[in-house]
Protein backbone atom coordinates (compact mmCIF):
# COMPACT_ATOMS: atom_id res chain seq x y z
CA UNK A 1 0.00 0.00 0.00
CA UNK A 2 2.69 2.12 0.71
CA UNK A 3 4.12 1.80 -2.21
CA UNK A 4 0.72 2.30 -4.60
CA UNK A 5 0.74 5.53 -2.22
CA UNK A 6 4.06 6.80 -3.28
CA UNK A 7 3.58 5.66 -6.83
CA UNK A 8 0.35 7.72 -6.80
CA UNK A 9 1.88 10.58 -5.16
CA UNK A 10 5.29 10.72 -7.82
CA UNK A 11 2.37 10.88 -10.55
CA UNK A 12 0.22 13.66 -9.28
CA UNK A 13 3.92 15.68 -8.80
CA UNK A 14 4.54 14.89 -12.63
CA UNK A 15 1.01 16.28 -13.57
CA UNK A 16 1.94 18.77 -11.53
CA UNK A 17 4.68 19.75 -13.03
CA UNK A 18 3.06 19.55 -16.27
CA UNK A 19 0.47 21.33 -15.62
CA UNK A 20 2.17 24.40 -14.55
CA UNK A 21 4.65 23.99 -17.42
CA UNK A 22 1.26 23.88 -19.80
CA UNK A 23 0.32 27.03 -17.82
CA UNK A 24 3.53 29.24 -18.23
CA UNK A 25 3.47 28.29 -22.13
CA UNK A 26 6.36 25.89 -21.44
CA UNK A 27 7.08 22.44 -23.24
CA UNK A 28 7.33 19.64 -20.02
CA UNK A 29 9.94 16.99 -20.15
CA UNK A 30 9.18 14.43 -21.88
CA UNK A 31 6.06 11.55 -20.20
CA UNK A 32 5.26 7.98 -20.41
CA UNK A 33 3.24 6.95 -23.48
CA UNK A 34 -0.44 7.46 -22.64
CA UNK A 35 -0.32 8.88 -19.00
CA UNK A 36 -1.78 12.05 -18.09
CA UNK A 37 1.46 13.69 -18.26
CA UNK A 38 1.80 12.89 -21.44
CA UNK A 39 -1.78 13.96 -22.73
CA UNK A 40 -1.13 16.96 -21.22
CA UNK A 41 2.22 17.69 -23.41
CA UNK A 42 0.46 16.03 -26.56
CA UNK A 43 -1.84 19.24 -25.88
CA UNK A 44 0.58 21.70 -25.51
CA UNK A 45 2.43 20.72 -28.63
CA UNK A 46 -1.06 21.10 -30.52
CA UNK A 47 -1.05 24.55 -29.49
CA UNK A 48 -3.59 24.42 -26.43
CA UNK A 49 -3.31 25.76 -22.90
CA UNK A 50 -5.28 25.98 -20.13
CA UNK A 51 -6.53 29.77 -20.27
CA UNK A 52 -6.75 29.76 -24.33
CA UNK A 53 -10.56 29.34 -24.17
CA UNK A 54 -10.76 32.22 -21.26
CA UNK A 55 -8.84 34.02 -24.28
CA UNK A 56 -11.15 33.27 -26.76
CA UNK A 57 -14.00 34.28 -24.54
CA UNK A 58 -12.43 37.58 -23.48
CA UNK A 59 -11.99 38.04 -27.32
CA UNK A 60 -15.32 37.49 -28.18
CA UNK A 61 -16.74 39.71 -26.24
CA UNK A 62 -14.61 42.34 -26.74
CA UNK A 63 -15.92 42.62 -30.50
CA UNK A 64 -19.18 42.24 -28.94
CA UNK A 65 -18.38 45.26 -27.42
CA UNK A 66 -17.16 47.39 -29.83
CA UNK A 67 -19.49 45.85 -32.51
CA UNK A 68 -22.49 47.43 -29.97
CA UNK A 69 -20.26 50.27 -29.49
CA UNK A 70 -20.23 51.32 -32.57
CA UNK A 71 -23.96 50.46 -33.90
CA UNK A 72 -25.17 52.79 -31.15
CA UNK A 73 -22.92 55.79 -31.05
CA UNK A 74 -21.72 55.45 -34.94
CA UNK A 75 -24.20 53.97 -37.13
CA UNK A 76 -27.16 54.57 -35.63
CA UNK A 77 -26.91 58.74 -35.59
CA UNK A 78 -25.79 58.71 -39.18
CA UNK A 79 -28.56 56.54 -40.31
CA UNK A 80 -30.95 59.49 -38.31
CA UNK A 81 -28.45 61.96 -39.89
CA UNK A 82 -29.82 61.13 -43.26
CA UNK A 83 -33.54 61.69 -41.80
CA UNK A 84 -32.62 64.85 -40.02
CA UNK A 85 -34.84 67.75 -41.06
CA UNK A 86 -32.36 70.55 -39.64
CA UNK A 87 -29.26 71.36 -40.40
CA UNK A 88 -28.72 71.88 -36.63
CA UNK A 89 -30.09 67.91 -36.59
CA UNK A 90 -27.65 66.76 -38.73
CA UNK A 91 -24.72 68.27 -37.46
CA UNK A 92 -25.59 66.83 -33.87
CA UNK A 93 -25.70 63.55 -35.30
CA UNK A 94 -22.75 63.51 -37.27
CA UNK A 95 -20.98 65.52 -34.43
CA UNK A 96 -21.87 62.35 -32.14
CA UNK A 97 -20.62 59.92 -34.31
CA UNK A 98 -17.08 61.52 -34.99
CA UNK A 99 -17.27 61.95 -30.84
CA UNK A 100 -17.48 58.47 -30.73
CA UNK A 101 -14.59 57.35 -33.12
CA UNK A 102 -13.05 59.70 -31.74
CA UNK A 103 -13.27 58.38 -28.03
CA UNK A 104 -12.48 54.87 -29.43
CA UNK A 105 -9.25 55.99 -31.02
CA UNK A 106 -7.98 57.46 -28.14
CA UNK A 107 -7.79 54.10 -26.31
CA UNK A 108 -5.59 52.80 -29.00
CA UNK A 109 -2.81 55.82 -28.97
CA UNK A 110 0.44 55.02 -27.19
CA UNK A 111 1.01 56.63 -24.06
CA UNK A 112 3.87 59.59 -23.70
CA UNK A 113 6.73 57.94 -22.32
CA UNK A 114 8.74 61.04 -21.29
CA UNK A 115 8.55 61.67 -17.54
CA UNK A 116 9.75 64.18 -15.32
CA UNK A 117 9.49 65.68 -11.85
CA UNK A 118 6.16 67.83 -11.90
CA UNK A 119 3.79 69.46 -9.63
CA UNK A 120 0.72 67.18 -9.48
CA UNK A 121 -1.35 69.96 -7.82
CA UNK A 122 -0.65 72.03 -10.82
CA UNK A 123 -1.96 68.93 -12.72
CA UNK A 124 -5.15 68.21 -11.22
CA UNK A 125 -6.14 71.56 -11.17
CA UNK A 126 -5.49 71.82 -15.11
CA UNK A 127 -7.32 68.69 -15.47
CA UNK A 128 -10.64 69.89 -12.97
CA UNK A 129 -10.61 73.16 -15.09
CA UNK A 130 -10.79 71.33 -18.20
CA UNK A 131 -13.30 69.07 -16.44
CA UNK A 132 -15.56 71.20 -15.13
CA UNK A 133 -15.74 73.11 -18.74
CA UNK A 134 -17.08 69.77 -20.15
CA UNK A 135 -19.69 68.53 -17.57
CA UNK A 136 -22.08 70.17 -15.43
CA UNK A 137 -20.70 68.86 -12.46
CA UNK A 138 -19.04 70.66 -9.54
CA UNK A 139 -15.66 69.90 -8.51
CA UNK A 140 -14.54 70.29 -4.46
CA UNK A 141 -10.22 70.41 -4.70
CA UNK A 142 -8.76 69.75 -1.05
CA UNK A 143 -5.00 70.74 -2.00
CA UNK A 144 -1.86 70.49 0.00
CA UNK A 145 -0.32 73.82 1.44
CA UNK A 146 2.81 71.96 0.23
CA UNK A 147 4.72 70.70 -2.93
CA UNK A 148 3.19 67.71 -4.06
CA UNK A 149 5.94 66.25 -6.89
CA UNK A 150 6.27 63.05 -8.24
CA UNK A 151 8.24 61.44 -11.81
CA UNK A 152 5.35 61.11 -14.07
CA UNK A 153 4.51 62.20 -17.81
CA UNK A 154 2.17 64.86 -17.86
CA UNK A 155 -0.12 64.23 -21.15
CA UNK A 156 -0.80 60.64 -19.54
CA UNK A 157 -1.56 61.85 -16.08
CA UNK A 158 -4.05 64.23 -16.97
CA UNK A 159 -5.33 61.04 -19.70
CA UNK A 160 -5.82 58.85 -16.78
CA UNK A 161 -7.41 61.51 -14.49
CA UNK A 162 -9.95 62.18 -16.67
CA UNK A 163 -10.67 59.07 -16.89
CA UNK A 164 -11.52 58.77 -13.24
CA UNK A 165 -13.13 61.73 -12.92
CA UNK A 166 -15.08 60.96 -15.84
CA UNK A 167 -16.23 57.18 -14.15
CA UNK A 168 -16.99 59.51 -11.08
CA UNK A 169 -19.51 61.89 -12.69
CA UNK A 170 -21.46 58.49 -14.43
CA UNK A 171 -21.66 56.67 -11.62
CA UNK A 172 -21.84 59.63 -8.86
CA UNK A 173 -25.46 61.10 -9.37
CA UNK A 174 -24.05 63.71 -10.84
CA UNK A 175 -23.22 64.54 -7.40
CA UNK A 176 -19.94 66.55 -6.06
CA UNK A 177 -16.87 65.21 -6.70
CA UNK A 178 -13.96 65.52 -4.02
CA UNK A 179 -10.51 65.62 -5.54
CA UNK A 180 -7.66 65.57 -2.75
CA UNK A 181 -3.76 66.12 -3.97
CA UNK A 182 -1.83 65.22 -0.58
CA UNK A 183 1.98 63.74 0.02
CA UNK A 184 2.52 61.19 2.84
CA UNK A 185 5.16 58.71 3.85
CA UNK A 186 7.12 59.64 1.08
CA UNK A 187 4.24 58.84 -1.67
CA UNK A 188 2.01 61.74 -3.11
CA UNK A 189 -1.24 60.77 -3.68
CA UNK A 190 -4.39 61.96 -5.77
CA UNK A 191 -8.04 60.76 -4.55
CA UNK A 192 -11.00 61.01 -6.60
CA UNK A 193 -14.44 59.92 -4.53
CA UNK A 194 -17.95 60.25 -5.73
CA UNK A 195 -21.23 60.60 -3.89
CA UNK A 196 -22.57 57.41 -5.21
CA UNK A 197 -23.60 53.78 -4.65
CA UNK A 198 -20.71 52.75 -4.93
CA UNK A 199 -18.75 49.58 -6.71
CA UNK A 200 -20.54 46.36 -6.03
CA UNK A 201 -18.66 43.72 -4.85
CA UNK A 202 -18.13 42.30 -8.67
CA UNK A 203 -17.47 46.00 -10.18
CA UNK A 204 -14.43 45.93 -7.27
CA UNK A 205 -13.39 42.60 -8.62
CA UNK A 206 -13.60 43.26 -12.20
CA UNK A 207 -13.26 47.34 -12.69
CA UNK A 208 -9.88 47.06 -14.00
CA UNK A 209 -10.52 44.23 -16.80
CA UNK A 210 -10.69 45.42 -20.23
CA UNK A 211 -14.81 46.01 -21.50
CA UNK A 212 -16.32 44.93 -18.27
CA UNK A 213 -19.01 47.98 -17.37
CA UNK A 214 -22.07 48.18 -15.76
CA UNK A 215 -23.67 50.80 -17.86
CA UNK A 216 -24.96 49.87 -21.50
CA UNK A 217 -23.37 53.15 -23.39
CA UNK A 218 -19.60 52.84 -22.61
CA UNK A 219 -16.67 50.65 -23.53
CA UNK A 220 -15.73 49.76 -19.94
CA UNK A 221 -12.35 51.26 -21.21
CA UNK A 222 -12.18 54.04 -18.95
CA UNK A 223 -10.42 52.64 -15.41
CA UNK A 224 -8.47 49.60 -17.49
CA UNK A 225 -6.91 52.63 -19.61
CA UNK A 226 -5.91 55.09 -16.64
CA UNK A 227 -4.67 51.80 -14.62
CA UNK A 228 -2.36 51.23 -17.59
CA UNK A 229 -1.05 54.91 -18.12
CA UNK A 230 -0.65 55.18 -14.06
CA UNK A 231 1.17 51.85 -13.67
CA UNK A 232 3.67 52.45 -16.92
CA UNK A 233 5.00 55.66 -14.93
CA UNK A 234 5.26 53.23 -11.61
CA UNK A 235 2.39 54.65 -9.90
CA UNK A 236 -0.71 52.90 -8.38
CA UNK A 237 -4.75 52.76 -8.45
CA UNK A 238 -6.68 51.30 -6.01
CA UNK A 239 -10.43 51.40 -5.67
CA UNK A 240 -12.59 51.40 -2.21
CA UNK A 241 -15.90 51.88 -1.24
CA UNK A 242 -16.49 54.78 1.64
CA UNK A 243 -17.57 53.69 4.74
CA UNK A 244 -20.39 57.15 4.88
CA UNK A 245 -20.85 56.11 0.90
CA UNK A 246 -19.34 57.10 -2.31
CA UNK A 247 -16.55 55.28 -4.00
CA UNK A 248 -13.24 56.60 -3.79
CA UNK A 249 -10.15 55.88 -6.51
CA UNK A 250 -6.96 56.64 -5.35
CA UNK A 251 -3.95 57.23 -7.63
CA UNK A 252 -0.37 57.36 -5.65
CA UNK A 253 3.33 58.05 -6.97
CA UNK A 254 6.61 58.04 -5.62
CA UNK A 255 7.16 61.53 -4.27
CA UNK A 256 10.14 63.18 -5.82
Amino acid sequence: TAGLSEGNSEAALRIKSVAESVARGRRPEGAPPGSPEAELQSALERGWSPRESERKAALLEAIGKVSSFLNTNVRRPLLEAGEAAEADELRERIERALGALSDLDFFLEEPSSERAGQDLTSLVQHVAHEFSGDQDIRLRLQLDSNPVRAVVSAPALMDGLYLILHNAARFGGNKTIDIAVQAADGRSFIQVRDRGQGFSSEALRRAFDPFYSTSSEGLGLGLPHARSLIELMGGHIELRNKPDGGAEVEVSFPSS
